[in-house]
């Protein structure tokens, strides 16, 4: 059998300085999860919203040049007024702010995906296969660990949400070829930008936090499906219930006599048309009230923090500031019913956004517990 020299060897390779110990954590782990077919799937997937986002902000810059191109692209979007296609200088930052809204709203149910995909194994194989000694036995702390898992989720929702916000950025810049842009739209990148980070680190400590609970990544799993699918779910229903009372309330006061009630078969037709009309406009203007009272409903409804979806998509919706600008947008329409229409349409909750930085703060510092009593440094591992 063949002998071999067991004496020691100089390596050869570049050190690191400790800064970056994490590193090779998140490597790893990054390693890991490409392996996986489905998250894969998942973040090509997650591109074709970018692509989406890169067409719309390179149409948008095409028509402040008076494109041909554009002009034909932007008429078949119900949503853009006459007024704003005609100076889309003037509504550049609100077109851009609406577009990046849209996309991380996008973005946000893909980050969840991903999570799911993800997360679950980082921390419960560890546990599982008792690797933490290994790890703990080189030089390499407790925060050096959960940064460099940590790290993972930073980069596989860095590759959906920040990196094409920035991709998608450029690209509009440079089809526009007007310097003002960058005063106009920097902030939206920057928020867009903020709201990827933030996604990234709640929602990365929150999974983290689970893992480090159980060493079944199953259970993991499940626990997260709940967090994110069931309390939305919930909130959904909490939300719908209420808001049918409320419905019932003003659906009430329609004091004309259903064209389909006792006696409508005694009527003449004349009678039934107008009867059905005064209906039909009383309807009608009961479903106008509820849906402007419901907008200012939502600015004290607690409901949505029952999601934590919704939370983020609260703190999304206050940093890209598109509440102000579904505001100047409904300007464009002569009457306050339009207006009211379209704020009550597209307008999301009016409740405080500290209320979601609150629970989501609340979530992260009990992650933040969760983890340094359940991952224990070398000399306390047994």
């Amino acid at each position: 059998m063949p002998i071999f020299d067991q004496g020691y060897q100089h390596w050869s390779g570049q050190l690191s300085g400790h800064a970056w110990r994490w590193m090779a954590v998140t490597r790893q782990g990054i390693r890991g999860g490409l392996k996986n077919r489905y998250l894969r799937y998942i973040l090509f997937a997650a591109w074709i919203p970018a692509l989406a986002l890169v067409l719309m902000l390179c149409m948008w810059g095409l028509l402040e040049r008076k494109s041909s191109v554009a002009s034909t692209f932007i008429q078949y979007m119900n949503l853009l007024q006459p007024g704003v296609v005609a100076d889309p200088q003037h509504y550049r930052a609100d077109i851009w702010r609406l577009s990046y809204s849209y996309f991380v709203q996008i973005e946000l149910r893909f980050s969840m995906v991903l999570i799911l995909l993800v997360g679950p194994n980082l921390i419960s194989q560890d546990l599982r296969f008792n690797a933490l000694p290994l790890y703990f036995s080189r030089p390499l702390r407790r925060i050096d660990y959960f940064v460099g898992k940590l790290g993972v989720i930073l980069a596989f929702l860095g590759m959906v949400v920040i990196v094409p916000s920035i991709v998608a950025y450029i690209l509009g810049l440079l089809f526009s070829l007007d310097i003002t842009i960058v005063r106009d739209t920097f902030g939206i990148l920057m928020a867009s930008i903020a709201y990827g980070l933030i996604i990234a680190f709640s929602s990365g400590l929150l999974i983290l936090a689970l893992s480090a609970m159980s060493r079944s990544s199953r259970y993991v799993a499940l626990c997260w499906v709940g967090i994110w699918f069931v309390s939305g779910i919930v909130a959904m229903v909490l939300q719908t219930v209420d808001s049918q009372q409320r419905r019932y309330v003003y659906y009430s006061k329609i004091t004309v006599a259903s064209p389909y009630g006792p006696g409508a078969s005694t009527q003449s037709r004349d009678e039934e048309r107008k009867q059905m009309r005064a209906w039909r406009q009383a309807r009608a203007k009961a479903n106008e009230e509820y849906r402007v009272a419901e907008l200012g409903f939502s600015s004290h409804d607690w409901r949505p923090l029952v999601s934590y979806s919704a939370n983020l998509s609260r703190l999304g919706q206050q940093l890209l500031g598109t509440d102000e600008t579904w505001r100047r947008l409904s300007l464009l329409y002569p009457d306050a019913d339009s207006r009211d229409r379209l704020l009550a349409t597209y307008m999301g909750p009016q409740y405080p956004w500290y209320w979601s930085a609150g629970v989501l703060a609340g979530l992260f510092g009990l992650s933040a517990c969760v983890l340094n009593l359940s991952v224990k440094s070398l000399d306390r591992l047994k």
